[in-house]
């Protein structure tokens, strides 16, 4: 069965990020898993853990293409949400853990240097938006890095990429 290009993107996405675990060299952050949550499984947050979320897409109007099919133009928000809980004795300051798990996340993202923002030739356009610190608790806790993807498909099937 064809996934539809979002869902495909978010495959990308996924694998990207997932390549941060156990990758101690490139990733001073020891991510513990990364994970798309489903609608059966409530998840707990835990340290060092990412959670993908598909955001909300909307239609591009100036992108869009004629042809026969025309192609439709998306920009889809995917949330990456990093949870950090790190023990009261560490000595390093949250604030510092947190820019650097921002940082790592968005090298795992970018790790295919000049055409990262296609994301496997599925996507017209990414951008990161800023990041957005969580607070709990009365501390912050985690980091949401957004990211704004553009892409097309054809207008009757949104399972085929358009350039």
């Amino acid at each position: 069965m064809p996934l539809a290009v979002n869902e495909q993107i978010a495959v990308v996405l996924l694998g990207r990020l997932e390549a941060m675990i156990g990758d101690s060299t490139n990733y001073p952050i020891d991510v513990c898993e990364v994970l798309r949550p489903t609608r059966s499984t409530d998840f707990t947050p835990r340290d060092r853990q990412i959670v993908l979320v598909q955001g909300s897409a909307e239609i591009v109007e100036e992108l869009m293409r004629p042809g026969n099919p025309p192609a439709v133009a998306y920009r889809q928000t995917y949330q990456i949400r990093c949870h950090l809980m790190p023990s009261e004795r560490d000595a390093a300051t949250i604030d510092e853990q947190l820019n650097l798990f921002h940082a790592d996340v968005v090298r795992a993202v970018c790790s295919v240097a000049s055409t990262w923002h296609t994301l496997g030739g599925l996507a017209v356009d990414a951008q990161f938006r800023s990041p957005e610190y969580v607070s709990a608790d009365g501390g912050l806790d985690g980091v949401n890095v957004p990211l704004l993807v553009t892409y097309r498909t054809d207008e009757g099937d949104p399972t085929v990429v358009r350039t």
